[in-house]
Parts: C-alpha cells; sequence; structure tokens
C-alpha cells in the first residue's frame, strides 16, 4: 500500500462525522404499517402506508416507504411547533408478536433505490410496552449474536 493511500484512509476517519446515536441498529428487512395522526387532532388520521424496516434499535428504527404525505397529513414538518405522531405496527418476524406503539419521526429524506427513488425516515418509540420491550430486546440479541458470528 502507497503512504499516500495511508494517509488519506487516516484522514477520512478524522473527518468523517460522528454517529449519534446512542445505541446500535441492527440492519432488518421487516415489514412495516402506519398511520399518520394529526398532532392538532388525534382522532384525525391517514389511511394506513406499508414500508420496509431498514434497521432497529431500542430507541427507535429506520424505515423506507414511497409515501410521506396522505390524505392530507405529513410525517414531518421541521418548522411546526406540532409533530404529527405515527401509530406504527412492525413485524420484526413471522413466530413474534408484532410491535404496536405510537413513535415520532425526526428525520427523512428522499434517497434512490433499487426500485426508483424512496424516502427513509428515523423515527424514535415513543411508548413501547413491557412486553413490546422484551420482545424488541430479545429480537435484538439473537440478531447481535448473528452479526457477531457473520464477523
Amino acid at each position: 500500500m502507497r503512504k499516500g493511500n495511508t494517509i488519506l484512509k487516516i484522514l477520512n476517519k478524522l473527518w468523517r462525522p460522528k454517529d449519534r446515536r446512542k445505541h446500535v441498529r441492527a440492519p432488518v428487512s421487516s415489514t412495516v404499517k402506519f398511520r399518520i395522526l394529526d398532532s392538532k387532532n388525534p382522532v384525525i388520521c391517514s389511511r394506513m402506508i406499508q414500508g420496509k424496516v431498514l434497521d432497529i434499535s431500542v430507541e427507535g428504527l429506520c424505515i423506507g416507504t414511497n409515501t410521506v404525505q396522505i390524505d392530507g397529513l405529513h410525517v414531518f414538518h421541521p418548522s411546526s411547533p406540532y409533530q404529527n405522531k405515527l401509530e406504527i405496527e412492525v413485524e420484526l418476524r413471522p413466530d413474534l408478536p408484532r410491535l404496536r406503539t405510537l413513535a415520532q419521526v425526526k428525520w427523512y429524506s428522499r434517497v434512490e433505490d433499487e426500485m426508483g427513488w424512496i424516502y427513509k425516515m428515523g423515527v424514535n418509540w415513543e411508548s413501547l410496552s413491557e412486553s413490546d420491550q422484551q420482545t424488541l430486546k430479545s429480537f435484538l440479541k439473537k440478531k447481535d449474536r448473528s452479526l457477531i458470528q457473520e464477523k
């Protein structure tokens, strides 16, 4: 390896933005359904939207979807003091109970994948029940073991 390549790799590591996450996210390929709840009147909600869980942690998840606005509601308004919530249902695996909870979108961006343009959303759990927390932690422990074994 040449000296210039080594220096470039070191500089890239130093200048790379630090990940601000408190929890490691496990890559997954699970299904998710969600609806947008109006922040001013939670009785008003959108139709169910389908998506894919791209990664997950005890803090939240990243969702891939082709819809961020439906029925007059949008998943995220960064300039508004009112933030719409998501009513979310995640199927981690067919043999596990589905996680059902409220969540809040922290960011979203439009990205291109092999199927065309989609949106990625960073979502934080709002109120996972004790049983959902246990299901998630158990899933992540098994996922963590499989990730370690793959390396």
